[in-house]
């Protein structure tokens, strides 16, 4: 072999490990931002049904002095708020739900069964797959969290505004 090839041969190989390690990389960042994006909904979820509880807590001390524009504008609000989360939500499920099934399929299958390394392999490549989804599915959550908290939030600064006005009268 000659010095010339066997550069190009461990050029090749550099690149090859580079690719390798680059992608290793990438599906551990990947991994990463699931995780968190994980454990950020469900703390997003536990905030956003404790505002919820708290705006029709609100309602119910504003509610004598609502007019009914404002009566009207507020519930529009809350219910435009309440219809991003519930689709995010059920959105949410259908995929988690996809995922279970996958893998359920996978177990069920007979050379699964058979072949720790077949077996091993369908499940990596169901939480790759996992993974990717999820991290494109952060996009919809974030344009769902403006939408959901925007509109609560205007909808209790309806109800905050008519009870600091009938304070105020």
């Amino acid at each position: 072999m000659s010095n010339e090839n066997f550069a190009e041969v461990l050029q090749q190989m550099q690149k090859a490990q580079q690719k390798r390690q680059a992608e290793e990389q990438v599906d551990a960042q990947i991994k990463m931002l699931t995780v968190i994006f994980d454990k950020s909904t469900a703390y997003t979820n536990l905030l956003l049904i404790g505002a919820y509880a708290g705006f029709f807590g609100l309602w119910q001390l504003t509610k004598d002095y609502l007019s009914k524009p404002q009566a009207l504008w507020s519930a529009l609000l809350v219910i435009i708020s309440l219809t991003f989360f519930v689709i995010f939500e059920v959105t949410k499920m259908v995929v988690i739900q996809r995922d279970i099934s996958a893998k359920a399929k996978a177990l069920s299958l007979p050379e699964c069964r058979t072949n720790p390394q077949v077996l091993a392999q369908r499940m990596n490549e169901i939480a790759i797959a996992h993974e990717r989804t999820g991290f494109h599915f952060m996009r919809f959550w974030v344009l769902t969290m403006v939408v959901t908290v925007g509109a609560g939030l205007a909808g209790a600064g309806v109800l905050v505004w008519s009870f600091v006005a009938g304070l105020v009268r």
